[in-house]
């Protein structure tokens, strides 16, 4: 019997849902941990089903008072972990 992982998502956005700055923009109050979600940070964005790394690009002043985080899509967390590994930096 496999054994299935519950992904955590930082940040659940749509990867379709890009704005007139080209990024992929989600609303920070969304986010699970706010805290982790800052200029520059990466993170798992998406849902669960299809999650996405991300670089946090900016966070600016939405309507009604919310904020609108705009985020940079790096890829698939498999990719990434796989050249990460080619690269050394994770075992095998």
């Amino acid at each position: 019997m496999t054994q299935s992982i519950e992904v955590v998502v930082t940040l659940p956005a749509d990867v379709n849902m890009v704005d007139e700055t080209g990024w992929v923009w989600t609303f920070l109050h969304e986010a699970s941990e706010p805290d982790r979600v800052y200029p520059g940070a990466l993170i798992v964005a998406g849902d669960p089903i299809e999650p996405f790394l991300a670089r946090v690009v900016d966070i600016v002043d939405g309507p009604r008072d919310t904020k609108v985080v705009h985020l940079e899509v790096l890829g698939v967390p498999e990719a990434v972990v796989d050249e990460f590994r080619h690269a050394r930096l994770l075992p095998s």
